[in-house]
């Protein structure tokens, strides 16, 4: 799926000249993707620095000599089991036709390869903005100065853990929840440049591959994203890397086989936790305003929660979100049946003064999956913004009070599958928080207008940030202290671990940045002490979500049937 475009933003200058280090015309797939990207944004490949070096070939060592190679078990798994569709070959003679070639051969010094300064000096007179490099290897000297920005090159890790190589494999070896990646200006210090821009996935830790193809595919937008950036404004600072990491190796042949058997026993894990281990999830009443339970002395006990009473062994009830009316509390929530595939909204009414709650009675009902009914109140009027990324809208729903119904009052953003979008007011716009479907843990877009109705806008640095551990919305933005918090989805050791607590410290239609600043996490000795995922507040009342599993046949067999069908199921 495309999401709705966010090319050029209206932008009436010329994009970015740009040089790229390669082999050949021949590029991996995530390679050409991120090229297609750059050119979609308007940017311009003026110049082709080919690698004149005759490619390795292969080794003419006797058979034995081979087998005995140090990392002879990685290079077979990596080029035979291990190689990720991102890799596949793409040739871009046709898109590249009009770029000029220039073919350079550079000397290695210590590992470190230099560009004679001849070359160099001609490859400045074609006044690049940067360089992406996608061939030679590690560069030092003068090439580096050569264009406006520098060399842009990709390192698959977070380089504050794991510098050297290879990408997306001690994070599985050490069963790191979370494997990161930056887009770096090269300095003359290994995978410690200039950060341009850095994000946070979860770690297939079942699947070296998958783990690999995520990394490749989701970093290839990076650099139209930074060039765009610094297209709107050039003195855009960006800070270097300050790691002391180790620099890590291609894995030996032992390491290589401790890395099979962690596959194996990971592989067996994660196959019973997504066949088996069904979530039932419960909504829980909490008698404190949401600052306080963020920001109060003590943490949060189960005597301080009241969970509704659960109605049926194959239903849960998530996501809540409530409003006042008739003196009463009504609180709306995800409604899912495991024996259905399907989520509905529905509405429990608590009765403030005899302290108790009616039965889920379904409000909003659709064909499609229904879930996190968003509430917004506005000019004496509340509105339900639900997920319906199956719908491929985000709708906006109003409240008709003499039906005690809510009706859909209009789309608000077409053509997009966004999960749990977050629509709040502040300093005079709208904003509409969300993510997409095929990243929905990790990449946090935002869109805005002047009205509720809209017509809302994408923001310009979409995704404004690709973090497993803070972007997915987890309920209400609030003010506190004359700040503004957001709480969103940790996602990073399971899907709704824990809620993250992220103070904005600057949203505007340009600008957007936000730091966790603290965490609210499952109660413990609570029934629901599993995940969390939900926090919303309403006036003197918080509601939050909890989670724990339970084998569950209709789970089993609808992950089957999924399975059989290849569909990708997504998380509520």
């Amino acid at each position: 799926m495309k999401p709705v475009s966010d090319k050029n933003q209206g932008n009436a200058s010329p994009g970015l000249r740009f040089g790229i280090l390669c082999n050949s015309t021949e590029f991996q797939k995530w390679q050409a993707d991120a090229i297609h990207e750059l050119l979609a944004h308007g940017h311009q490949p003026v110049l082709l620095i080919l690698d004149g070096r005759e490619p390795n070939k292969k080794s003419k060592k006797p058979l034995i000599r081979r087998c005995l190679e140090p990392h002879l078990l990685f290079r077979i798994l990596q080029n035979r089991f291990f190689f990720p569709p991102a890799k596949q070959a793409a040739d871009l003679s046709s898109v590249l036709d009009g770029a000029d070639t220039l073919t350079c051969y550079v000397e290695t010094r210590k590992k470190a390869e230099y560009f004679m300064e001849e070359e160099a000096a001609a490859i400045k007179t074609y006044n690049l903005d940067f360089i992406l490099r996608f061939g030679f290897n590690i560069l030092r000297g003068s090439i580096l100065q050569v264009a406006r920005y520098g060399i842009w090159s990709f390192h698959h890790d977070d380089e504050m853990k794991y510098r050297g190589g290879p990408p997306g494999f001690w994070e599985i070896f050490r069963g790191d929840p979370v494997s990161g990646a930056i887009l770096q200006k090269i300095t003359e210090q290994l995978d410690a440049g200039i950060v341009l821009y850095k994000g946070y996935l979860k770690t297939m830790l079942h699947s070296y591959q998958g783990n690999v193809e995520q990394l490749l595919t989701v970093t290839s937008t990076w650099p139209a994203w930074v060039a765009d950036e610094l297209l709107r404004n050039p003195e855009t600072v960006f800070l270097p890397s300050d790691t002391k990491a180790a620099i890590h190796k291609v894995p030996g042949n032992i390491h290589m086989i401790l890395f099979l058997f962690k596959l194996f026993f990971n592989r067996i894990r994660f196959h019973y936790r997504d066949l088996l281990s069904s979530e039932i999830w419960n909504v829980g009443l909490i008698k404190k305003p949401i600052g306080e339970v963020v920001f109060g002395e003590g943490k949060l006990r189960s005597s301080d929660i009241t969970w509704l009473r659960q109605f049926a062994s194959t239903k849960y009830l998530a996501d809540p979100f409530g409003f006042f009316e008739n003196k009463k509390l009504h609180i709306l929530v995800e409604d899912y049946s495991y024996q259905k595939q399907q989520a509905n909204i529905s509405e429990i009414i608590y009765d403030t003064r005899r302290d108790s709650f009616s039965v889920p009675i379904i409000l909003i009902e659709g064909e499609k999956h229904l879930s996190y009914p968003y509430i917004v109140e506005h000019q004496q009027m509340v509105y339900c913004v639900p997920e319906s990324y199956r719908s491929r809208s985000i709708d906006l729903y109003h409240r008709n009070y003499s039906e005690e119904a809510f009706v859909k009052d209009r789309v608000l953003v077409p053509d997009v599958e966004a999960i749990d979008p977050t629509l709040f007011f502040y300093q005079d716009r709208w904003w509409l928080f969300f993510t997409l479907r095929k990243y929905s843990t990790a990449q946090l877009y935002i869109y805005y207008a002047d009205s509720i109705i809209g017509v809302y806008k994408p923001h310009p640095r979409n995704p404004v940030k690709t973090d497993v551990r803070s972007s997915r919305p987890g309920g209400t933005p609030f003010i506190h202290d004359g700040n503004l918090y957001r709480p969103a989805q940790d996602c990073s050791v399971t899907y709704g671990g824990h809620v993250v607590i992220n103070k904005v410290k600057c949203l505007t239609p340009d600008e957007f940045e936000e730091v966790p600043v603290t965490t609210v996490y499952p109660i413990k000795k609570s029934s629901f002490s599993r995940g969390l995922h939900t926090l919303s507040g309403v006036g003197p009342y918080t509601l939050i979500d909890g989670k724990h599993y339970r084998i569950n046949l209709f789970f089993f067999i609808n992950q089957i049937r999924d399975k059989l069908q290849k569909r990708t199921p997504v998380n509520v």
